[in-house]
């Protein structure tokens, strides 16, 4: 079905991109032949690093022109595979579109290519006095054009939501080469199909985006983070269900981090998180412009707590408690990588109701498979990250890691929750699908696969099952 890189077709790249900008030595492709899932490492046959919407437009065009499987790739730092190259072939890499074109605050909106850091965006965008609040964990490292392709969510989701909540317009290359402009620096439109939404968490397989218009808001002048040692899971449950309920509060953060993990922050980084002993902890973040406010929502939020059984509270006012506490809550992941050779991030999200549930099942499953086994995340809503850690040799170790997944998957589906909250599909989890949707809905997406993209170039062997 698909092409080889001939030498005439490398050539073809080079008079698109220029010389010094696509590569065919295998030392060269090395970095660019795997994400930061698990999986194997396959690089492409040759990469490509674009600068421009043109230049992405003419590269996809000689792809489908060739029959030559095409990957986009942002920065490499997904979970799921997604921009893995697993037909060969060529991969497109939109690193270099990493200019903050604009940050229009009379609309409240910024305009980026794809290539930005998420971390470098919101930084600028605060020097303007305004807020873009998505936030997962690797906005150092992650790509708004990565985040877009995966509707990437992060922390503050709870209050703020996910990153298709804040794409106001978007620029991309379709299978053809041809460009599409839909929206721009609007709030509202209901001008036909909504191609955003389209778009939006289709993982490169779809189109290529090429600039993002996100909305913007203002930025609030004060904040508090609150940490809060608790026994059980469910006191962290009740604890934002009454929080929500009986004070009418809506926290920014409602994060989550049990007892395992803790203690690998604390090793890695030094006494980075107090409240050592406790089983879970939960770090709740209220935002605010009236300081006072804030502080007394803080003093109700500890109260609260501390009926639900919590010892005392940490309250973090100043820049540097807080910057103590959401390093130990950020590089979690990362941590975890220093500590064992290997970790399988599995990204699940069940009803706030099904928390402690899930919770309990997972270690159930860690026991019973004999595998060490983190459980973190956004306990606001619902979004768990389940990291099965290597603390032995890979082929005995991988076997169970995937029946624990398995069972995992099973019976977080059976409690009305899903597969992936924020990770993506890519071709990690993609053998999940038939699981986690009906018969009609993978035929409608196959079908919408189809008529975008008939020769399957864009990104082959992605979220669809085989």
């Amino acid at each position: 079905m698909f092409r080889p890189v001939s030498a005439p077709v490398a050539s073809r790249l080079q008079e698109i991109c220029g010389r010094e900008r696509v590569f065919t030595d295998p030392a060269a492709l090395v970095d660019y032949a795997r994400d930061e899932s698990p999986g194997e490492s396959l690089p492409p046959e040759v990469l490509v690093k674009a600068r421009a919407v043109e230049e992405v437009s003419r590269v996809v065009a000689l792809c489908r022109e060739e029959r030559i499987p095409l990957t986009p790739r942002g920065l490499g730092t997904g979970l799921a595979g997604g921009s893995v190259a697993l037909h060969g072939g060529v991969m497109l890499s939109t690193e270099l579109m990493n200019d903050t074109l604009e940050v229009d605050t009379g609309n409240l909106v910024v305009r980026a290519g794809p290539g930005v850091i998420v971390d470098t965006l919101q930084k600028k965008c605060e020097a303007e006095g305004f807020f873009y609040p998505v936030d997962p964990a690797s906005l150092e490292d992650c790509s708004i054009g990565g985040n877009v392709a995966t509707n990437a969510g992060g922390a503050r989701a709870f209050k703020y939501g996910v990153t298709g909540d804040y794409i106001r317009g978007l620029e991309a290359v379709m299978a053809d080469g041809s460009v599409i402009r839909y929206g721009g620096r609007l709030h509202k439109n209901a001008t036909g199909y909504d191609l955003n939404k389209l778009l939006i968490g289709s993982e490169g397989t779809l189109g290529i985006v090429t600039e993002v218009i996100l909305k913007l808001l203002p930025e609030p002048r004060y904040k508090v983070d609150v940490l809060v040692p608790f026994e059980r899971l469910q006191q962290g449950v009740e604890l934002v269900l009454r929080v929500v309920r009986d004070t009418r509060l809506v926290p920014t953060v409602v994060e989550f981090i049990e007892r395992q993990g803790i203690k690998a922050c604390n090793q890695v980084l030094g006494s980075a998180l107090p409240f050592p002993d406790a089983e879970i902890q939960v770090l709740v973040e209220l935002e605010g412009n009236d300081r006072e406010q804030v502080l007394g929502d803080c003093v109700r939020l500890g109260e609260l707590a501390m009926e639900l059984g919590a010892e005392e509270p940490l309250v973090a006012d100043n820049p540097t408690d807080q910057e103590r506490l959401w390093t130990a809550r950020r590089s979690l992941a990362k941590t975890l990588k220093e500590i064992y050779p290997e970790v399988v991030a599995e990204d699940i999200v069940v009803p706030l109701s099904e928390l402690p549930a899930t919770v309990a099942r997972t270690a159930e499953l860690a026991r019973k498979y004999e595998l060490v086994v983190v459980p973190f995340g956004h306990i606001g809503d619902g979004n768990i990250h389940v990291d099965v850690c290597r603390n032995e040799d890979r082929g005995p170790w991988i076997g169970r890691t995937e029946r624990l997944t398995d069972e995992l998957m099973d019976f977080v589906l059976s409690r009305g929750g899903q597969v992936s909250a924020e990770h993506g599909i890519g071709c990690e989890k993609k053998r999940f699908m038939k699981r986690a949707l009906g018969e009609a809905e993978i035929d409608l997406m196959r079908t919408l696969k189809r008529a975008i993209d008939p020769d399957n170039i864009l990104n082959p062997g992605k979220i669809l099952p085989d």
